[in-house]
């Protein structure tokens, strides 16, 4: 997993041009708070793997929809191999109006510095369960209403904890998310895992990716989601975007990059605006019928 879906070095300094940093502010920001031009201002938080071994420090950025009369359900993104950009950005918005929570987290720094020296995926694991468990923690999120979601490596991330191994590894006998929204999350790295015997959590899983991705996702999910079916009678939700590449919703100029994970070794991203446009009103309902936002 070390190669997954990797960007090139130079690649990942030309994508860094047009990351959005997350505001972050005091422990004490109230819910819905937005600076003078009106931008919401989130809270840092910090937390620890779960992984004793290696006790990695990371942080999340928590954004509170707007006036939430109690505990509220929450998703955790996580990022491309990139690192936090516009994407988490795009969606941030529609999640809050939604009534749900935003907690943007940053498995990047102090872990890796790009995808030469990026850890197995196995690393991040214990990193997602550690990011439900702080939201877990907190008084203004509904416990069993947290969901995950990511891009690309996050996207692979958000698959990999829908499995029961993976919960019971690190969460024992908490239940683990309660929903899963993956975009093209490589899944042909998923599916040996399925094929071995690993079971999923049962919770729902929706999927974004276009045809053309380089990484495969094209004919992977249709693969995934036949052999979900089979093998558990479990509907992987998925919608396709014809002509679509990898990383459709980054709002970049198109990216050609050498990556030994992708075909021909070589990776390419592109956005496309009515995939884009089309993937995020889907995503809401998803997330709002699933964690019964309002």
């Amino acid at each position: 997993m070390r190669t997954l879906h990797c960007i090139a070095a130079a690649a990942l300094l030309l994508l860094s041009v047009f990351a959005v940093p997350a505001k972050a502010a005091s422990a004490g920001t109230p819910a819905g708070a937005a600076d003078s031009a009106g931008t919401p201002v989130g809270t840092k938080i910090s937390f620890s793997s779960l992984d004793v071994s290696h006790p990695r420090q990371v942080y999340g950025t928590l954004y509170l929809p707007g006036g939430a009369s109690g505990p509220c359900p929450a998703v955790v993104i996580v990022h491309g191999t990139a690192g936090i950009d516009a994407r988490g950005a795009l969606y941030r918005q529609p999640l809050l109006n939604a009534g749900i929570a935003f907690f943007e987290v940053n498995f990047k720094t102090g872990i890796y510095t790009s995808p030469m020296d990026r850890p197995p995926l196995d690393t991040f694991l214990p990193l997602a369960f550690a990011a439900l468990k702080q939201l877990r923690s907190l008084p203004s999120i509904a416990p069993n209403r947290i969901g995950i979601m990511g891009f690309s490596l996050g996207g692979a991330i958000t698959l990999r904890t829908a499995l029961e191994s993976s919960r019971k590894m690190w969460m024992g006998d908490e239940k683990g998310f309660a929903v899963h929204a993956g975009f093209y999350p490589v899944a042909r790295a998923f599916i040996p895992k399925i094929k071995s015997g690993d079971e999923l959590t049962g919770a729902p899983i929706i999927v974004f990716y276009g045809t053309e991705d380089v990484y495969g996702d094209g004919s992977a999910i249709p693969e995934l989601k036949r052999l979900l079916a089979d093998k558990f009678k479990f509907n992987l939700i998925t919608y396709e975007y014809p002509g679509a590449a990898h990383g459709f919703n980054l709002n970049a100029p198109p990216l050609t990059y050498s990556d030994p994970a992708a075909k021909n070794g070589r990776g390419y991203m592109a956005y496309d605006a009515a995939a884009t446009s089309d993937s995020l009103p889907k995503l809401i309902d998803f997330l709002r019928a699933n964690l019964a936002a309002k």
